[in-house]
């Protein structure tokens, strides 16, 4: 009796603990949440150390294997490679990128003219005009007209001021890109010493569990990204030709946008669309719908047969999930968490279907246990 009051008041003292806890930490959030902040400045270098290192490892592994190399002669040639691919977008693409963004900021005035001319001319068709009159709207299209064109400007400003701050950061993403040499090199010992201390922290069968399923979500990523990587560099190169040949302004600006923004899920590629009309619109408002249609053709292309073939087999998850993954990924981490709401919404449908799976198949044994 005297064991179970014990028992009773230490449970109630480790609930006081915890409650005590919860205040301090609620009633100080704002102080954790800035200290959180600055410890992440100061890792902020590890941090992309290991993303660089992550990314990397497949190229290593790849001169490794395929050339037979040393681990520093590997090391050394995927730096090269990397080194090289950089210095070629440096010269060939960031200056022609660079001067487009510039002309185009310096050319909204001129542009939101076009656009108002072009409304102007179809307010001219007696039938269109009295539906837009009869609705309220025609003296609100100039406002609308002349508040879009602030809103480009400042969304352009606010591009290159994203810019400049990137520049700031150049320094940590240099060191991360050398600290990640010596992940390279120690890699098996690291991961060694990982796996070590994850089982020290969770026992042995529970880490040896938890040491397989991040095995599985990092061969998801490395799947779904390698393959939808891919596939969106396939989509940005034929939007790159199919603009060219229309004559689309800032081709490769609007290629560049839609190959990139097709790597979220679903909501990706309307935004390419969005984006590439919007611009057409304000500079070539003739080419707007003949670009929407080309890009919708395109979008059905990938979503139907390129995406199916590289991507949709290898993720095997319903789109209702990658969508509330990729919005949920989103919230959390922005564009990088929406590119990667699908490998994780999908080795967490694998923990589940596993779970389930032991679950019936213990009901299954009782049940016959029962019998005999």
């Amino acid at each position: 009796m005297l064991i179970d009051r014990n028992i009773k008041y230490r449970d109630i003292l480790i609930l006081a603990i915890i409650a005590l806890i919860s205040y301090k930490l609620i009633d100080n959030y704002q102080y954790i949440f800035s200290s959180i902040k600055n410890l992440y400045s100061i890792v902020t270098p590890f941090v992309y150390a290991l993303i660089f290192a992550y990314i990397l490892n497949p190229i290593m592994k790849f001169f490794e294997k395929k050339f037979k190399l040393k681990r520093g002669l590997a090391i050394g040639l995927t730096y090269l490679v990397i080194i090289g691919v950089i210095a070629l977008i440096a010269v060939f693409v960031i200056p022609n990128l660079v001067d487009s963004i510039i002309t185009m900021i310096a050319e909204v005035p001129s542009y939101m003219n076009t656009a108002q001319d072009f409304i102007d001319k179809v307010l001219e068709n007696k039938d269109i005009y009295s539906v837009v009159q009869d609705a309220g709207l025609t003296e609100h299209l100039s406002a609308i007209t002349s508040k879009t064109g602030t809103y480009i400007v400042s969304g352009l400003e606010s591009s290159v001021s994203s810019i400049v701050v990137l520049t700031t950061n150049v320094v940590k993403i240099l060191l991360g890109f050398l600290i990640a040499i010596y992940i390279l090199l120690d890699k098996e010992s690291l991961i060694r010493n990982a796996k070590l201390i994850i089982c020290m922290i969770f026992k042995q069968e529970r880490g040896e569990k938890i040491i397989s399923w991040i095995k599985i979500y990092n061969k998801m990523i490395g799947t779904y990204v390698g393959t939808k990587a891919l596939d969106s560099l396939i989509i940005g190169i034929i939007a790159l030709v199919g603009l060219i040949i229309m004559r689309a302004p800032y081709s490769i600006i609007l290629a560049i946008v839609v190959g990139f923004t097709n790597m979220i899920p679903y909501f990706g590629p309307l935004v390419g669309i969005v984006v590439s009309a919007t611009v057409a619109l304000f500079v070539k408002p003739s080419l707007v719908i003949i670009i929407v249609i080309f890009l919708l053709i395109l979008q059905q292309f990938d979503a139907w047969y390129l995406e199916a073939k590289l991507v949709g087999k290898k993720v095997g998850v319903k789109p209702l999930l990658i969508m509330v993954a990729v919005l949920v990924g989103g919230g959390l981490l922005g564009p990088v968490g929406m590119i990667l709401g699908s490998p994780t919404i999908a080795t967490i449908k694998l923990a589940y279907d596993k779970i389930v799976e032991n679950y019936k198949n213990k009901i299954s044994n009782n049940k016959n246990a029962d019998l005999k």
